[in-house]
């Protein structure tokens, strides 16, 4: 008997989760413009307007904040590495994670328009 009602709750296990209806979800493409729009309430403070790292508050920070105007910021890095600095923050707090504040898609948009200061 005890073994009927194990195979009978393994059983249920797997048909609740194997028909749930659970599918993989993708973010929208980052837009720059909608980025531009979150970059302006929460990034350029220490980052600038410009993206330069010379906002209000960058000047005071150690080490500064990223300069993404600066070619050598983007050598080797994929696009990967700063959607992870912006989710999760980089240098033991000095850039905070973000990713209780603002939504995955903010941040995918936040790095469209943070790619819009690379160098060509």
């Amino acid at each position: 008997m005890r073994v009927f009602r194990i195979c009978l709750f393994v059983g249920l296990l797997v048909g609740t989760f194997a028909g749930s209806g659970i599918t993989a979800w993708a973010l929208q493409p980052g837009d720059p413009a909608r980025g531009k729009e979150v970059y302006n309430q929460y990034c350029y403070k220490c980052h600038g307007m410009n993206g330069d790292g010379k906002g209000e508050v960058g000047g005071v920070a150690f080490p500064p904040p990223a300069n993404f105007r600066d070619p050598e910021l983007w050598k080797g890095k994929p696009d990967s590495f700063f959607i992870d600095v912006i989710t999760n923050g980089y240098n033991y707090g000095k850039m905070p994670p973000w990713w209780d504040v603002i939504s995955k898609q903010d941040i995918q948009d936040v790095f469209a328009y943070i790619k819009t200061f690379r160098p060509k």
